[in-house]
């Protein structure tokens, strides 16, 4: 008899699934002969491991098979991103958010049924963004879930991972099963069927209760209840949002399996007749409700399955188990799109439930107090929070048990209110009111636990090999089956599963990991604008310049992500060219974060530094101003020579400020040697200057690597500077621009030099590992691969030897 038969159907569904998606649906159904040979092999010699051999070897095919339609139909779309399209459909999906006091975004799923006139059956997503001005005669208030919509503008890809290991947006809306987004230029509703159906309702009702709540209680406690009963958390504060993820917290505002077992159990409570088939409906019914008003949250769905579960269990007399409950809530939801095995929410959503079936038995051991839950999703949950989301909390488990009790009152008493919203006003009222003091004291209680350096702590991503091991770890050794083989004292079978483990998490790490790890250095893609990372022989870290930007703070959600997801806590120092913000900008930003330990820049801005100390939070003895001439040994092998721009004295550089000279021309030029190879990071330079550091560095020039200046210009490219460096790889950092960068003619002009040409905008992230002996191992994040059979045109991080081999086609 099979213990669990779920655990094996489930795992194998799951790997049948990564492997198509890593390496392709051919990769994967050639993978499934060894599976079938296994069939064979254990039929004959060993009968007993026959069963779940073969249930695994079945459902790994399945897996297989239910990724490949998934794929072919995402190939039958009928749009294509680059086209200008008018697109007809019926809505899914709608949230709105202010942008500014005229202007609101209103994002909504478009199920496709039409595009240019063409009808279409494939039922194609895409996500479409409008921005509505006041006034605006299409008004969010009337577009609900089941409108016929038209839209027209152009179908684009949604952005891939641009940095190594960090977030994939193209990924995650395809784990939603999206395709392409739209940002609308013209919105009309043709048809209101939306407030004739179940969905559209549940969302008019969500809409007029958030409404209504905003108006009795506040912003803040409308937006908190969004998050709270809803999952919307587009009008939630940026600085509380992040409390709650820090603190570990941030469940509560993701509507997920705590929120649906509050729920159960009052239905249960409250319930006082025979439960049997007309209950399964009646609570069916009201979470088919519920799950619409969450827009079907992947955790609430996984929850209400499981809710199904043991309601059916308990009609047929059967028993619960937790842990087979949820292995069968995953397969149903993989069956019908695999592509949710790469959601965050739902990984969370299981690895706590499994957390719970599987580490709970062995802590009671030890303990089995109040906290039990809360320590056994803490331990299942923080390898994988450390290696997503770069914090650990020590106080989550002790807070979470406040936040579960508040959110015992709170989920209640907001669903209540929903409806006495519509039938009771001096009733919803009061609600209101008790929901607004129970939104402060949970934003204050968080605010007082949330500390960061005592109790969250940032943190770098662990080794996705450890973190496979951790996980096949835990559910191998620690799970019912196998502390019963440890009891038994198996010990060939336990050092079989070891071993398996260990070869599996080398696989997987060898498919899912990032060899940027071992880069010496990284051009990193901060959009249109300058960040170079580079290593030095010790293992010490080192940025030049930042990026920035004027709507978005790159040092902290570009870069300070980056640093953590690649192994690096705190920078050593950075490098700033000058202080032009696409370069200053992020550096300074990272900075405040408390990333870096010193800050290098050019002697000129010293007449500067108080604006600079108050940008950067640095201590004044922690910024080192250099000139010409100048040199920094960062390690025994590791160099930085300052080539531009000159000294000059202090009356000089106050004259130059106060006749507002062009900072470009005194852009810090540095050449950085690692061992045998250099590199040469050029600033915004003109060819001008660049001219006058050829004249007097002519025979020190010569590098590996050549940043090209001020992101390709055309009034940037000097012949006898690029012939004196003599670059075998030459990188543009530029992102979407309005300047024209870069230039056409400058690209020919460093290709017709046979110079290997990499773009931040076009290749992502650009990684360079210096082999030694001449050997250079170029890898880049945004490498367009087409998997073959699985219907996929994805992003794909991927390294290859550049010596010896022609690869220019590559860079075109």
């Amino acid at each position: 008899m099979i213990r669990r038969p779920l655990l094996y159907g489930a795992s194998a569904f799951a790997m049948a699934v990564v492997i198509s998606y890593y390496a392709g649906t051919m990769t994967a159904a050639a993978a499934a002969l060894p599976a079938a040979a296994a069939v064979l092999v254990t039929k004959k010699r060993n009968k007993r491991y026959f069963r779940p051999v073969l249930l695994a070897a079945a459902f790994y095919a399945a897996g297989t098979v239910c990724f490949c339609i998934d794929g072919l139909s995402y190939d039958r779309g009928i749009v294509s991103p680059g086209e200008n399209k008018e697109v007809k459909g019926r809505c899914l999906q709608v949230d709105t958010e202010a942008v500014d006091e005229d202007t609101t975004v209103v994002r909504f799923r478009l199920e496709i049924t039409e595009s240019d006139g063409v009808r279409s059956d494939s039922k194609e997503k895409i996500l479409v963004s409008y921005y509505k001005k006041k006034g605006d005669e299409t008004s969010d208030t009337e577009m609900v879930p089941g409108d016929r919509i038209c839209v027209s503008g152009e179908v684009e890809s949604p952005t891939g991972r641009r940095n190594p290991s960090c977030f994939d947006y193209r990924l995650y809306l395809r784990s939603i099963g999206i395709n392409y987004t739209m940002q609308a230029a013209e919105v009309s509703i043709e048809e209101h069927a939306g407030a004739e159906s179940l969905g559209g309702r549940m969302y008019i009702l969500r809409e007029n209760f958030l409404a209504e709540l905003e108006r009795a209680a506040g912003r803040e406690a409308s937006s908190m209840m969004a998050g709270i009963l809803f999952g919307s958390k587009n009008s939630l504060d940026e600085d509380v949002l992040e409390e709650f993820q820090k603190n570990g917290t941030a469940h509560i505002l993701a509507v997920s399996g705590l929120h649906v077992g509050i729920i159960y159990g009052v239905i249960s409570h409250l319930w006082r007749w025979r439960k049997r088939w007309i209950y399964l409906s009646a609570v069916m019914f009201f979470f088919i409700c519920y799950l619409y008003m969450a827009s079907f949250a992947i955790s609430t769905v996984r929850a209400v399955i499981m809710v199904a579960v043991h309601i059916i269990a308990g009609i047929t007399n059967r028993k619960y188990d937790l842990a087979s409950a949820a292995f069968l809530a995953s397969l149903i939801m993989l069956a019908k799109e695999p592509m949710y095995l790469f959601n965050t929410g739902f990984q969370m959503s299981f690895l706590a439930v499994l957390s719970m079936a599987i580490l709970i038995p062995v802590i009671k051991y030890f303990y089995g107090g109040i906290f039990l839950s809360g320590a056994a999703i803490q331990l299942g949950l923080m390898p994988y929070t450390a290696y997503t989301f770069n914090y650990i909390s020590l106080s989550a488990v002790f807070v979470n048990i406040l936040v579960i009790m508040m959110a015992g009152l709170m989920v209640p008493l907001g669903l209540c209110a929903v409806v006495t919203v519509e039938i009771c006003r001096p009733l919803f009222r009061i609600e209101a009111a008790v929901l607004s003091g129970l939104c402060r004291m949970l934003i204050q209680l968080n605010d007082m636990t949330a500390v960061e350096g005592v109790t969250v702590f940032s943190v770098t991503s662990p080794d996705i090999r450890l973190l496979a091991m951790y996980y096949l770890s835990m559910l191998l050794f620690l799970s019912e089956e196998g502390r019963l083989l440890i009891m038994r004292k198996r010990k060939a079978l336990l050092s079989c599963m070891a071993a398996a483990a260990v070869v599996l998490s080398m696989a997987f790490g060898a498919v899912c990991g990032s060899g940027f790890r071992n880069a010496d250095v990284v051009f990193v893609d901060v959009g249109q604008g300058d960040c170079i990372h580079f290593r030095t022989d010790d293992g010490k870290n080192y940025l030049i310049d930042g990026g920035g930007s004027l709507n978005s703070n790159i040092g902290k959600k570009i870069l300070k992500p980056y640093l953590l997801k690649n192994g690096v806590r705190k920078l050593d120092g950075i490098f700033v060219s000058h202080l032009h913000m696409d370069h200053y900008k992020g550096a300074a930003e990272l900075c405040r974060e408390g990333m870096a330990e010193k800050l290098f820049i050019y002697e000129g801005d010293k007449i500067s530094e108080n604006e600079i100390v108050r940008d950067t939070g640095m201590k004044p003895e922690d910024i080192v101003y250099l000139g010409q001439g100048d040199q920094v040994r960062l390690s025994e092998e590791t160099i930085v020579d300052v080539l531009w721009p000159q000294k000059k004295s202090v009356r000089e550089y106050v004259k130059m400020a106060g006749e507002d000279a062009d900072e470009n021309e005194t852009s810090l030029i540095i050449k950085v040697s690692i061992g045998e190879a250099d590199f040469i990071a050029t600033g915004d330079v003109d060819e001008a200057c660049q001219n006058r550091i050829e004249e007097k560095w002519k025979d020190g020039l010569e590098c590996d690597v050549l940043k090209v200046a001020h992101h390709g210009s055309r009034y940037s490219y000097s012949d006898d500077f690029v012939e004196s460096c003599a670059p075998r790889y030459a990188v543009f950092q530029v992102g979407k621009n309005n300047f024209g960068h870069p230039d056409e003619g400058v690209i020919e002009k460093y290709r017709g030099k046979g110079i290997m040409i990499y773009r931040n905008d076009r290749d992502g992230a650009v990684g360079f590992d210096f082999k030694g002996n001449g050997k250079t191992e170029v890898m880049t994040v945004k490498k367009d691969r087409w998997v073959m059979a699985s219907g996929y045109y994805k992003e794909k991080e991927h390294a290859f030897i550049t010596i010896g081999r022609d690869i220019k086609e590559d860079n075109i």
